[in-house]
């Protein structure tokens, strides 16, 4: 896949002289994202890795369904924001 962008004239010129530019953008961009998604991996709030590790792993709360069907009805019952309170 081709993609375009766009950078300082300096920048451009300096990735135009190395001896394969393509390479090393890929490889330069590959190691960004996945920096990036290890970061966001661990800014996750700790509801959201729960929340994820039933989905992926849903055999871990056998036995456990009940207790968590009824802290769901409970908290849904009983949340509200800040804002609505009186």
């Amino acid at each position: 896949m081709e993609i375009t962008l766009t950078l300082s004239d300096d920048i451009a010129k300096q990735i135009q002289n190395l001896p394969n530019p393509n390479e090393f953008v890929s490889q330069i961009v590959k190691d960004a994202l996945k920096k990036l998604t290890n970061q966001q991996q661990k800014a996750k709030e700790p509801w959201a890795k729960i929340a994820q590790r039933i989905h992926t792993d849903p055999v871990h709360l056998a036995g456990y369904s009940q207790q968590l069907k009824k802290d769901m009805r409970e908290f849904r019952e009983n949340f509200e924001f800040l804002h609505d309170r009186t």
